[in-house]
């Protein structure tokens, strides 16, 4: 398993009025896809808040600033489309992996087993 040292994980709300969150939601999906090409895009998922339906969030964990970098610029053709739905800024956290369950962050991102 490939060990990533500088990963981090961002979370990420996109706020959408509810008439373009399918739009929103389908470009999300083209994204997801040209992401799982980028080998410093470890983790990528997309929910949609149960109690704010327009509210999507992003849970996303990245090798690296550069594999961020990267994944910005591979995407920015699908970002132009999806500016123009969305109804605020998006609101990003950037956090340090350490662990949990279902994904094992620690030996991922640090190497211990």
């Amino acid at each position: 398993m490939a060990h990533h040292p500088d990963a981090f994980v961002t979370l990420t709300r996109v706020s959408v009025e509810l008439s373009h969150r399918d739009a929103v939601l389908q470009i999300l999906r083209e994204i997801v896809a040209l992401d799982a090409e980028e080998p410093g895009t470890l983790v990528q998922t997309v929910q949609v808040d149960s109690t704010r339906p327009g509210d999507i969030w992003l849970y996303e964990l990245w090798a690296s600033k550069a594999a961020l970098d990267l994944h910005r610029e591979n995407g920015s053709t699908l970002r132009t489309r999806l500016a123009p739905l969305v109804s605020a800024p998006f609101e990003v956290v950037s956090c340090e992996p350490l662990f949990g369950h279902g994904l094992d962050l620690e030996a991922l991102v640090h190497g211990s087993s």
